[in-house]
């Protein structure tokens, strides 16, 4: 019996490791949305960087192993689990409505947010731009002057 299993790769060799996959005849799925940014196209993105389903009977647990570009068969202690079908399928659901409508960015130029780390920790700024992936550049007084500065998005709250 074929279950769905999760293995992960090197996020630079996405290609081989598709390639490698279908050399062996492997059914994988790397599920990828579709995203907005205000002011631009819609893009498409891997929906979980690093992380690919691939589909194996036990048997081929091995030849899977050792496919050029997997990393590692995610496991827990000696159990590998596995998702099921159903589960699959809600995310193909979520892939294919991300087409229609594609998830918007929660990141809006103009958006107040504050600053949850680093050294300007509890600051209220304001988002001015959206220069580079997980980026952001921020408007904030500081000293009784305004400064932009760029800072990793993962360090706002909003």
């Amino acid at each position: 019996m074929k279950y769905w299993h999760v293995a992960t790769y090197k996020l630079n060799e996405i290609k081989r490791v598709e390639t490698n996959l279908l050399n062996q005849k492997f059914d994988y799925y790397l599920p990828k949305i579709t995203t907005k940014k205000i002011n631009s196209s819609p893009i498409k993105k891997i929906l979980f960087p690093g992380y690919i389903f691939i589909k194996i009977s036990s048997k081929n647990f091995t030849s899977l192993k050792y496919t050029k570009g997997i990393k590692n068969i995610v496991k827990f202690g000696k159990s590998i689990p596995y998702i099921s079908e159903n589960e699959i399928k809600n995310i193909k659901l979520f892939e294919e409505s991300s087409k229609l409508d594609p998830v918007v960015s929660k990141i809006k130029i103009g958006q107040e947010a504050l600053i949850k780390s680093g050294s300007f920790k509890g600051h209220l700024v304001k988002i001015s731009s959206l220069p580079s992936k997980k980026r952001v550049e921020i408007l904030l007084n500081f000293l009784g002057s305004k400064r932009i500065m760029s800072i990793p998005e993962n360090q706002l709250e909003f």
